[in-house]
């Protein structure tokens, strides 16, 4: 009686042994899979180059919007079949724990219809190249810059600091504020008595000088717009210039202290609206 529980023990434990292996097998060649799979999305721009720097750069930011989203979605899969496949080398019925998976499944189904449209509509924005990780954009009245995507979420950073989480299904309008470049413009408002000509001749040589400093973010000559409108004081004027996607307001910052700057040294008025 003995022989027969050790050897039925014995048995019993190297089934048990080769249970497991058979499930850690599986969870390292999964393992393996998606970090093999991450590291290859990680080197696309430099297997794809793009045909010049802006491409080069939306490429890279559009590798790692698919890697945000392979990465959960490979997580959620791998996690799932891991799950049915220990269950089954453990020796625990199948059939009847996925008939009722699939009852309880369909009536979470009607009730995740957002959850459904959430990942339809975040597989499109990957689709379509709508915008990806490191853009800046502005969702639903919220602006920032895009963190992390999922095909359920969304999630900004504001300039203060703050994340936004915004359901891929909620998304009806994007403004993307990072696309290749944008425009850095400065208003300012002079007195009805200043010549136009004399301002316009001030605010060009500004400009030069700002694009001989900061040649490396302005991508075209500053210009003088011209006038803006009209009102009570004064005259409005407008200049602007395209630069890099995220210097614009550096931009700006340091334009509108150099025209005050010539301004006062000219003996310009500035007039408030």
């Amino acid at each position: 009686m003995r022989q027969l529980l050790t050897d039925f023990g014995l048995a019993w434990s190297v089934d048990y042994l080769k249970a497991l292996l058979r499930i850690v097998s599986l969870l390292v060649v999964g393992l393996l899979t998606l970090r093999l799979v991450d590291s290859a999305l990680k080197r696309l721009v430099s297997i794809v180059p793009g045909s010049d720097a802006a491409g080069g750069h939306r490429l890279e930011r559009r590798a790692e919007t698919i890697r945000h989203i392979v990465r959960s979605v490979g997580r959620a899969v791998l996690g799932s079949v891991s799950v049915i496949y220990i269950a089954s080398e453990l020796g625990f019925d199948l059939g009847p724990l996925l008939t009722t998976a699939g009852i309880v499944g369909l009536a979470i189904g009607f009730g995740a219809q957002s959850l459904v449209k959430d990942v339809i509509a975040g597989f499109f924005v990957l689709l379509e190249d709508q915008y990806g990780v490191g853009d800046t954009v502005r969702i639903a009245g919220l602006e920032g810059i895009v963190e992390e995507m999922t095909l359920r979420v969304t999630v900004l950073r504001s300039g203060a600091g703050e994340i936004h989480v915004v359901p891929n299904g909620n998304i009806q309008t994007v403004s993307v504020l990072s696309r290749d470049w944008r425009r850095a413009l400065v208003d300012m408002s002079v007195a009805h008595k200043e010549e136009l000509g004399r301002v316009f001749a001030i605010l060009t040589r500004v400009g030069e000088g700002l694009a001989k400093d900061m040649a490396a973010d302005i991508l075209d000559k500053p210009a003088v717009i011209g006038v803006e409108r009209l009102i009570g004081v004064g005259t409005k004027v407008r200049v602007g210039v395209k630069t890099r996607p995220s210097k614009h307001s550096a931009i700006e910052y340091e334009w509108r202290r150099r025209i005050k700057v010539a301004f006062d040294k000219e003996g310009v008025q500035l007039v408030a609206e």
